[in-house]
């Protein structure tokens, strides 16, 4: 499979000198739906109006928060509190958010400065059954993916998402998406695991059922792709993921709708006698994110490689004779992978009804 990056530029971005800072957190992630605030310990090096705006990923605005730090304040701490709730009074979204600092005619937003440095090796643990473990030391966005070496992937268990730093789990029962395939029972596991930091003083919420991208699409705010030449590959000798500048839709994995002969393909064991026809399409929701650069559709069947179209569009049509097989059953699996890194992932069984 044929894979392409976009290209960047390299700069070095230093945070910008501030009349106030925010201090560590004990631990940067909360649940807000029972209830709970987020305290953020701010030290102010003036007196005056104070708002910290919590934002998005994406740099949409959630809240405001406003105070006004007196004489006597100055230099010492503070806790300006978050409820994790948008201008709205909803309960956010699972996600990672931002705190903007504006004081005295400045703005220090940490993303501006710090924020996607590539974790060089995240080590996974298989030792617990049903579970993948690893340990993380900051704050950080986690990539894992599971399929077959050479072969497809097979697998999205963990896509971008924010992780609190220290000992994290993920819980897998071992089968591909669709439940056909035990991936722990092929010589040729592959499995992916990788992430960047995210910007420094990052807030994580959790415990929402709320989808981050309809969500954003309620409160009208638009999915832009970073203008190229605003984006950075390294900052201040560390290498930093390109993923960090992407919209968060832009890395949501597609559905794929898949039909056999015109049929539909649902949950059931599709029978096949001689060459079939399948057709690959994309569920509409996806669709802008996927067309902000090429894609490539990849096919396999029992794993092995057998067809790609690089320059992928959909809906797409292509017409296999299974020659070879035995009868029985067999799996056909379908990548439809973006340049940007999103994959959209669907296998389903076949049944061949005659020694082909």
């Amino acid at each position: 499979m044929v894979v392409r990056f976009i290209i960047f530029c390299l700069a070095i971005y230093p945070p910008l000198a501030s009349a106030v800072t925010i201090e560590e957190y004990d631990r940067p992630a909360f649940n807000p739906s029972n209830g709970e605030q987020f305290e953020i310990p701010i030290i102010p090096e003036a007196s005056g109006a104070l708002v910290v705006v919590i934002t998005t990923a994406d740099g949409d605005e959630v809240k405001r928060l406003e105070t006004t730090v007196p004489d006597i304040a100055v230099g010492e701490r503070i806790i300006v509190k978050w409820d994790g709730r948008d201008a709205n009074n909803t309960v956010v979204p699972d996600e990672a958010y931002i705190p903007v600092l504006i004081m005295d005619g400045t703005v220090s937003n940490p993303a501006e400065y710090s924020g996607g440095e590539v974790i060089e090796s995240i080590k996974p643990d298989f030792s617990s059954k049903g579970v993948i473990s690893f340990r993380l030391e900051e704050p950080s966005r986690i990539l894992i993916r599971t399929g077959i070496q050479g072969g497809p992937l097979m697998r999205t268990l963990a896509n971008w998402e924010p992780r609190a730093p220290g000992k994290n789990i993920v819980r897998w029962d071992g089968y591909d998406k669709d439940g056909i395939v035990n991936l722990m029972e092929e010589p040729d596991l592959g499995v992916l695991l990788t992430g960047f930091r995210l910007p420094a003083q990052s807030i994580i919420t959790l415990g929402s059922d709320e989808d981050y991208s309809k969500w954003r699409a309620a409160h009208g705010w638009r999915d832009e792709m970073p203008d190229p030449e605003s984006v950075v590959l390294q900052r201040n000798g560390e290498r930093l993921s390109r993923h960090f500048f992407l919209p968060r839709i832009a890395e949501r994995e597609p559905e794929l709708l898949l039909r056999v002969n015109n049929e539909t393909v649902n949950d059931q064991s599709v029978s096949v006698d001689g060459p079939f026809t399948i057709t690959v399409d994309l569920d509409s929701t996806d669709q802008w994110a996927m067309d902000q650069s090429q894609y490539e559709v990849a096919f396999f069947i029992n794993g092995e490689f057998v067809a790609e179209e690089e320059q992928g569009y959909v809906p797409l049509k292509w017409r296999w004779n299974p020659t070879g097989l035995k009868p029985g059953k067999h799996t056909l699996t379908v990548n439809v992978s973006s340049f940007n890194g999103a994959v959209g992932v669907r296998t389903f069984e076949f049944t061949t009804l005659g020694d082909r």
